[in-house]
C-alpha cells in the first residue's frame, strides 16, 4: 500500500469514518465461498513455522518459513496466503492494521492482498479491538519441494500494536494418482463468543456446501476448520463448543415421524459433535478435521460452528468429499 493511502486510511479510522457496521460476538460474519472444484484433487494446508506473538509494534516485523512438497506433474488449482489478526489497536483505541508483506522469491515486490476479512466484539466500552483475517496471492507454486519465507512489516504509526497467530498456506492441486475429489473452500473472520448478552444459538456461524453430489458412491467426507483461538476456555471444562452437520431440530418433527425416518434412515437427524478444534500451542489457533459422510444429505450440505463459552475467530472451512471410481 503506498505511503499517501495507508496514511489516508489511519486518518479516516481515527476520525471513526470507517466502522465494522453490525460486528458482534454473534455469528454476523458469514464465510465467503472462494473455491469449488472437482477433479483428482488434493489439498495441503499449513502454518509453516508461524508462532503467536500478542504484540507487533509499527515497523517491527514478523516472518513465517514454508516448506511444502507439491508431486511431481500435479498441476497446482488454487493457492492462498492467510494473515491471522487480532487486536490490533492505535493508542488503545480500534485501528486497523497496515502491512506490507514481501516472499523470498520475490523480495523486491510487495504481495498482493486479495481479502480482508474484520470482525469485532461490537460491545460498547473499551478494548472493542478488530480482529480479523488477510488473504494475499502469492507467486506460483511448482510440482516438487517448495520452500520460502514471508516476512510481514507491520506498517502502521507509532504506537499501533496488533497480534498476529501466524500465516498458513492453502493449495489445491490437481494430480492423476489421486481419488477423484469435490472440494469446497471457504475464508472470512466470524468472532463467536457466547457472552455480553449474546446466546448460544446467536453466537452461531452457519455455512451450506451448496451443490448436488454425484450419484456415484461417496467414499469420505472431510470437513476442515481452523479457528484462531479456538479450542480453550477459562470459564468451562466441557462443551465449551460444538460443531453440527445437517442437524435436525427433533421437536420440530412429529413422533411418529421421528420413528419412520429412524428406521429408514438412521442419520436423518444429522449429527453434533462438542469440544471440537484442538488448540495448537504454538500459533493458539484451534483445528478441527472430521468424516462427515454418514451425515452427508444429496445437496446444500449444511454446517454450523457454534460457541458455548470457547470465544473463537472461524476464518476457515473446507469440504474435501471423495467419490468412488477412476473413469471420470
Amino acid at each position: 500500500m503506498s505511503s499517501p493511502s495507508r496514511w489516508l486510511l489511519f486518518a479516516l479510522v481515527c476520525m471513526g469514518l470507517i466502522t465494522t457496521a453490525g460486528a458482534t460476538y454473534a455469528g454476523d460474519r458469514p464465510l465467503t465461498d472462494v473455491l469449488y472444484d472437482e477433479g483428482h484433487l488434493q489439498y495441503l494446508y499449513t502454518t509453516g513455522d508461524s508462532a503467536y506473538r500478542g504484540g507487533v509494534g509499527s515497523n517491527e516485523t514478523y516472518t513465517t518459513s514454508f516448506s511444502l512438497d507439491i508431486p511431481p506433474g500435479a498441476e497446482v488449482r488454487f493457492q492462498r496466503l492467510y494473515l491471522h489478526w487480532a487486536w490490533s489497536n492505535f493508542n488503545q483505541k480500534p485501528f486497523y492494521p497496515v502491512y506490507d508483506l514481501s516472499d523470498s522469491r520475490d523480495p523486491s515486490s510487495d504481495l498482493e492482498n486479495a481479502a480482508r476479512y474484520v470482525d469485532s466484539k461490537g460491545v460498547v466500552g473499551t478494548y472493542d479491538f478488530y480482529s480479523g483475517t488477510d488473504a494475499y496471492l502469492l507467486p506460483s507454486l511448482h510440482p516438487g519441494e517448495n520452500n520460502f519465507t514471508v516476512t510481514l512489516l507491520q506498517s502502521g504509526p507509532p504506537e499501533s500494536s496488533v497480534a498476529i497467530y501466524g500465516m498458513a498456506l492453502l493449495v489445491v492441486y490437481e494430480d492423476a494418482t489421486e481419488p477423484y475429489r469435490l472440494i469446497w473452500a471457504k475464508e472470512g473472520c466470524d468472532i463467536l463468543f457466547s457472552s455480553f448478552g449474546v446466546s448460544p444459538e446467536m453466537a452461531s456461524n452457519e455455512m451450506v456446501f451448496e451443490g448436488t453430489l454425484p450419484s456415484d458412491a461417496i467414499e469420505g467426507a472431510e470437513l476442515f476448520l481452523v479457528a484462531p483461538s479456538g479450542g480453550y476456555s477459562r470459564d468451562r471444562d466441557f462443551e465449551i463448543n460444538s460443531l453440527r452437520v445437517n442437524r435436525v431440530d427433533e421437536e420440530q418433527t412429529p413422533l411418529l415421524m421421528r420413528s419412520i425416518f429412524s428406521m429408514l434412515f438412521p442419520n436423518y437427524q444429522g449429527k453434533e459433535w462438542f469440544d471440537i478444534f484442538v488448540l495448537d500451542s504454538q500459533t493458539q489457533m484451534g483445528f478441527e478435521t472430521r468424516e462427515i459422510k454418514p451425515y452427508l444429505r444429496k445437496e446444500n450440505n449444511k454446517v454450523v460452528v457454534r460457541d458455548q463459552g470457547d470465544y473463537l475467530q472461524l476464518t476457515n472451512a473446507i469440504l474435501a468429499i471423495q467419490v468412488a471410481g477412476d473413469d471420470r
